[in-house]
Order: C-alpha cells, then structure tokens, then sequence
C-alpha cells in the first residue's frame, strides 16, 4: 500500500532530474537525484517483501500477526534508507569521475 505513493514520488523525483540536466551549473545534482531515488526505491521494495515473507513464516496463524505489517513498514523505511545512501555514494563517485577537480 505505502508504494502507491512512493512511486509517484519517485516519478517525481525522476523528471526533476531530467529537468535539472538543462542547467550546466546543477548537472551534477540529477546524479545525485536519479541514483538515490532510484536505488532508494528498489531496495525498499526488496527488503520490504523480504521482511513480510520473513514475518509472514514466522508469525503466521498467531495472534502476533500484526508484527509482519509492523515489519513491512519497518522494512520500507529501513530499505529506503541504505538504498538512498548507496545512491548518493554512488553518484559521489560517478561525479567525482565526470567532473575530477570541480566537486
């Protein structure tokens, strides 16, 4: 359900990156935003679904399922997070070797 409104972010993010590919001066920036969403969303999905299948074994048929819609939220969030720190990582390295000396 929460991806219903990640992806239009996401979608959002992706054209503010295309858009910033105009400007020679904030060029460096679409990386920055192409990657880290990108990568960002992916991996929120994959740990996401990994935790509720994990969650789902585990707490199945008990009166603790609850805790595997807790740990699909956690999973996004936590998910979100690394793949948007890779991301930026990533684009670092990537504009550190388009443009070496400028950033």
């Amino acid at each position: 359900m929460p991806f219903f409104f990640l992806v239009p972010l996401w979608i959002l993010s992706i054209i503010a990156g295309a858009i910033l590919l105009l400007f020679a001066r904030l060029r460096f920036l679409s990386a920055y935003i192409f990657l880290a969403s990108t990568i960002g969303i992916v991996s929120a999905f994959l740990v996401s679904l990994a935790v509720l299948a994990l969650a789902a074994k585990i707490f199945a048929g008990t009166s603790f399922a609850w805790v595997a819609l807790l740990a699909y939220l956690l999973g996004i969030a936590l998910g979100g997070a690394g793949g948007i720190l890779v991301g930026v990582i990533l684009a670092r390295a990537l504009n550190r070797r388009i443009w070496p000396g400028s950033h």
